[in-house]
């Protein structure tokens, strides 16, 4: 008999939590119809959709130049300076980007000074898209996929020596 009454209790107190959830979120039976609302309401729907668009609209962030020494041989054969920007569709993931500015700026250059090398070795220039996906790739494997949405390069320069 005492487990029943628990029973019912924990019941109750969920149907009105969720009840009470559904009335603050104008969910269901509890939502206003655009006909019946204040002016009031009226202004809040509209600020909650202006943040909605603001919060999915892609935010960019500006990364450190990376520069790549190209080595062929004994000697440094030239460098490369790619300037870029990553994109974000979220402020939290603008935010953890930011905070792993150093981390990808390094593991860019790491792997760029394998990759840049090899790929000139069989062409005389580099692809700026196949670059751009070698960046999202690096920063999906630190930070985890959909934190990045997309690179943007700004300017890739070589110098020669």
């Amino acid at each position: 008999m005492k487990k029943l009454i628990i029973l019912i209790a924990v019941f109750v107190m969920l149907s009105g939590a969720t009840v009470g959830v559904l009335k603050y979120m104008n969910i269901g039976p509890f939502s206003i119809a655009p006909g019946t609302m204040t002016e009031e309401e009226k202004a809040k729907a509209a600020a909650k959709a202006a943040l909605a668009a603001l919060e999915h609209r892609p935010q960019y962030v500006e990364m450190d130049p990376i520069q790549v020494p190209i080595f062929q041989g004994d000697g440094v054969a030239g460098t490369i300076m790619i300037q870029y920007k990553m994109e974000a569709l979220s402020t939290d993931n603008q935010q953890k980007i930011a905070r792993a500015k150093r981390q990808i700026g390094d593991a860019l250059i790491q792997d760029f000074s394998y990759y840049i090398p090899r790929t000139m070795r069989n062409n005389k220039s580099l692809d700026v898209t196949l670059i751009k996906f070698r960046i999202i790739m690096i920063a999906d494997k630190l930070l985890g996929k959909g934190i990045v949405n997309d690179a943007l390069i700004q300017s890739m320069t070589s110098t020669d020596q």
